[in-house]
């Protein structure tokens, strides 16, 4: 009776007071660790976060730790074991049957689709929109001084360029490689959308005292002065003109076959457009100056970069295409404001626009964008757990870390998820255009948008949901070019018969042979494209736009950027000519 009770630290922990002491002070323990982790490693959290994160991981341990040691007790009795056995076994069966059904399910889903549209001419692979492989002495792109741009290996160091001094060389010649200054640090273009025409002021005094580019005399003119400068590159201008004309193919040594697909290396974009404006800032430059075939070589030049990627499978290129003819337009664009082509010119720029069909490259792009899209996935897939899905996502925060708990997924689900994309650009992406009529259809696209904006992110359209916005605009911004183009062929017209008749026509109707085959309709609604002559002898030409909706040859502008930045999706897309 008069035995001393023993300490608590000696007492057996059988009974459930002891227990439940044991595991409080186990939960104050990791509270405390883990509050002392979060104060030293999340420095922008708040201690009453730090306190709530410690408290709800030392609960979840303390819990895990009870669970862990009943079962430790339970299975030290045999029969428990065997149970627990057969009960693990038959999780294990019933989940890799249910991998296996997914897995087949998957890919029979998608082999049959595929199989019923390659029927019809559809091409689901990238190697069987990869263009042909054309002879190296006719071969554009691989003119001496464009080829060191996509003449590498990859070694497992990374990409090895194999002639760094020629890649230095062309990446050399810019028009714009800024003095870094305080002021005049940028040329100011003109844009076609905008209406604007170049300030060549500005571009003159970017060139002036820039130790980049030759100087000309003080009293140059600002024309002198930017031909000064660029006259820099008139070695490679010459050279690449010789290619132009001597080399009438274009195939750039893409490695189609690289893997993970979406790591093929396009390091060639940048140079096609950086190189599109070398021409438009030279050929600007001499018609001003009075040198208007000097600046038909020049636009021509620009003309056959643009052209040189055309063959491309890749939206990208697509867009790069769009961003360089847009500023092809605008040397056509100088010329007509000063009225410095001549009749044969213009004509021969008539018929090359005519050749354009934008519409037919955007589905070309469409239908590769697709390709990839499916490469990229069943690259994944056949990677299982070595490869992260969310890698080739231009994605980042919540979707990205994502990425680990997706490594674990059926194979079928990637299966599926390419039988969704095709589907989406079955009935959105391809439809949204038909090249044959020269018609756009907008409502197409805004349905596309409000069907992936209600889409639920589930196990067969997760990455549908994730690829698919960035697709959206694609259809807008080649409609908006190929209705620019369509408006340069009319205003190449326009200046033949003002050419002729000394005054514009009062209607697009008074056009025809010789001066156009035949006036382009709007892609829009199917009509004429709208014409405004002025009174001052300039015109308005433009057609009805993204939003189907007839606003006078006003161009819209983003909210609070006026003249600034151009709401393509909003108001007209105008052609603007000012007057003399």
């Amino acid at each position: 009776m008069d035995q001393k009770p023993l300490s608590i630290w000696k007492r057996p922990w059988r009974g459930p007071a002891q227990l439940l002491a044991w595991f409080g002070l186990f939960a104050i323990a990791t509270f405390v660790v883990f509050f002392c982790i979060g104060l030293l490693a999340a420095r922008d959290t708040s201690v009453a976060e730090t306190a709530l994160s410690a408290f709800l991981a030392s609960l979840v341990l303390s819990v895990l730790a009870g669970v862990g040691l009943l079962c430790i007790r339970l299975l030290c009795n045999w029969r428990n074991l065997r149970r627990l056995l057969f009960v693990v076994a038959c999780l294990i069966t019933l989940v890799a049957l249910a991998y296996a059904e997914e897995n087949w399910r998957g890919k029979h889903a998608w082999q049959k689709y595929r199989r019923q549209w390659e029927a019809k001419g559809e091409k689901f692979d990238l190697a069987a929109l990869v263009p042909p492989a054309v002879p190296d002495e006719k071969n554009f792109a691989l003119a001496p001084l464009l080829k060191p741009l996509m003449d590498f290996t990859r070694e497992t160091s990374g990409v090895v360029w194999r002639d760094t001094n020629g890649l230095a060389r062309i990446e050399g010649i810019s028009a714009n490689i800024s003095p870094h200054r305080d002021r005049n640090n940028d040329l100011v273009y003109g844009s076609v959308e905008k209406g604007t025409f170049a300030d060549l002021k500005a571009c003159a005094e970017f060139y002036r005292g820039n130790t980049n580019y030759p100087q000309a005399a003080s009293s140059a003119t600002a024309a002198e002065t930017i031909l000064a400068a660029l006259g820099r590159f008139d070695l490679e201008i010459k050279e690449l003109r010789e290619a132009a004309a001597s080399r009438p193919l274009s195939r750039f040594p893409i490695h189609y076959d690289e893997e993970p697909p979406w790591g093929i290396l396009l390091r060639h974009l940048a140079r096609i457009k950086g190189l599109t404006i070398l021409t438009y800032v030279r050929a600007t430059a001499e018609l001003e100056a009075g040198h208007p075939a000097e600046a038909f070589e020049d636009l021509k030049l620009g003309l056959r970069f643009s052209d040189s990627i055309t063959n491309e499978p890749f939206l990208i290129d697509q867009l790069v295409r769009i961003a360089s003819l847009g500023i092809d337009l605008q040397t056509v664009r100088e010329g007509l404001v000063r009225h410095a082509w001549t009749g044969p010119q213009l004509a021969e720029m008539e018929t090359y626009l005519s050749s354009l069909n934008l519409l037919a490259e955007y589905k070309f792009a469409m239908r590769g964008e697709r390709a990839l899209g499916t490469a990229n996935l069943d690259y994944i897939r056949r990677q299982g757990f070595r490869a992260d899905p969310m890698d080739y996502m231009d994605d980042e925060g919540r979707a990205r870390n994502a990425g680990s708990s997706l490594k674990a997924i059926p194979g079928g689900w990637y299966y599926q998820n390419m039988l969704g994309l095709c589907r989406l650009h079955e009935q959105f992406t391809l439809p949204a255009v038909d090249e044959q009529t020269h018609r756009v259809f907008p409502q197409v696209s805004e349905n596309f948008d409000s069907t992936i904006s209600k889409m639920r992110r589930g196990p067969y359209t997760i990455f549908a949901v994730l690829l698919f916005p960035a697709l959206e605009p694609a259809a807008a911004k080649s409609a908006r070019m190929q209705a620019y183009v369509d408006s340069a062929r009319v205003a190449c017209a326009l200046e033949r018969y003002r050419l002729a008749n000394s005054k514009l026509p009062d209607t697009l109707d008074a056009l025809g042979p010789p001066f156009i085959t035949t006036v382009p309709n709007d892609i829009i609604d199917g009509k004429l494209l709208r014409y405004r002559p002025g009174s001052n002898g300039g015109y308005v030409l433009y057609s009805i736009g993204w939003n189907q909706t007839d606003d006078g040859g006003e161009i819209a502008w983003v909210k609070g950027k006026k003249d600034s930045t151009v709401d393509a999706t909003s108001g007209d897309w105008v052609w603007k000519m000012t007057a003399e």
